[in-house]
């Protein structure tokens, strides 16, 4: 088959599509694809004036595949639609993907919209120029750009940590002792003054959630437990005795900490968000707990196969205790997010799959 060829509209170099961009330098470097890229003229349409996604544009990327199919990727936290986007498009691949939204479409929209899959932030093995042309279309020169250059050439991390796809993936480690870890930010509510209520009174739920759960799993564990919020001025106030030490949730410190520890608890994001954690333990093969996921993902991904599910505080230790206890359980969820992340989560694998359904359907 020869190389399909892929043109990507970008107005963003977010955390957020970092996931996208180096699965499509991945397929580039393999021949799958050829690549080539420009500055998206206009601003990605919402049509909606809600606070939460006055800057939801900076999650979105387009796609022109094989110079005539429109492909829009949009991987910010909540499950409104761009509908503008959506209107122009072949095929919407969503993040935070829910049934009950698409259902609510239009008939002949309904069918573009499709789960994209989870997400984090994971740089690629090899360098990759093209995040020097973005940087310095959308920065200029600055010292964003400069940082861009870093990300870009420093493949072996020798000017500081960078989350390169080898350091953030590991295949399951069966043998090692059943530790829980649970390392979590905490949201100021309140910083923001034009946030809804709606959303001041989910991010007091989250936290209270998240708090629960780490006074009950330090409680029943002592030292097999780890965990805590990382170090930030509201969580200082709010919550002094579950704060971690400043420095110990770095993200070099925290993946090493990650490695040692096969059972690991992931609770829900803003705006219902499946949290990048989640997608870090599938990619580092954990046994998981997970609160109840609000959005959909391509797959196979299901409570009791790839996680144990709970809906409270008490339930999330429960369903720790169970994966102390189950060896056998404790290691099959672990194989099966090993093979979720092989095929659908890895980063070449996730742009693949999307780029073969629009190629199949479209």
């Amino acid at each position: 088959m020869s190389a399909i060829s892929c043109r990507l509209f970008y107005q963003s170099a977010s955390p957020h599509i970092q996931q996208l961009y180096t699965g499509f330098r991945l397929l580039q470097r393999s021949g799958f694809l050829r690549l080539s890229q420009q500055r998206r003229p206009t601003p990605v349409r919402y049509e909606s004036d809600a606070p939460h996604l006055r800057d939801a544009g900076h999650a979105q990327l387009d796609v022109m595949v094989n110079g005539k199919l429109r492909l829009h990727f949009d991987t910010h936290d909540a499950e409104e639609l761009a509908l503008g986007e959506l209107r122009n498009c072949d095929f919407y691949f969503k993040r935070s993907w829910l049934s009950a939204v698409v259902n609510s479409l239009p008939a002949d929209q309904r069918g573009k919209v499709r789960p994209l899959g989870l997400n984090y932030r994971v740089l690629p093995d090899v360098s990759d120029p093209s995040a020097i042309g973005r940087a310095l279309s959308l920065t200029g020169l600055s010292a964003a750009t400069l940082g861009a250059v870093k990300q870009a050439f420093d493949v072996n991390n020798k000017f500081g940590f960078q989350p390169r796809q080898r350091l953030m993936q590991a295949a399951p480690d069966l043998r090692a002792e059943p530790n829980v870890l649970f390392l979590v930010a905490a949201y100021d509510p309140y910083d923001d003054p034009a946030r809804a209520q709606e959303k001041i009174d989910d991010r007091i739920f989250i936290n209270e959630t998240r708090a629960r759960c780490i006074r009950l799993l330090k409680d029943a564990f002592g030292p097999r437990f780890t965990g805590g919020f990382s170090h930030s001025r509201f969580a200082a106030e709010q919550y002094p005795d579950l704060v971690v030490p400043a420095g110990s949730t770095s993200q070099a410190t925290y993946l090493e900490t990650l490695q040692a520890f096969p059972i690991c608890v992931a609770t829900t994001g803003l705006h219902g968000s499946t949290g990048w954690k989640l997608a870090e333990y599938v990619a580092f093969a954990k046994a998981i707990v997970s609160e109840r996921l609000v959005y959909e993902v391509p797959g196979t991904f299901a409570a009791g196969q790839n996680y144990i599910e709970f809906t409270s505080p008490e339930e999330c230790l429960n369903g720790a205790v169970r994966l102390i206890e189950d060896g056998a359980l404790r290691q099959q969820l672990m194989q099966s997010n090993a093979a979720y992340y092989r095929d659908y989560l890895r980063p070449d694998a996730l742009v693949r799959n999307a780029l073969q359904t629009a190629l199949e359907q479209g």
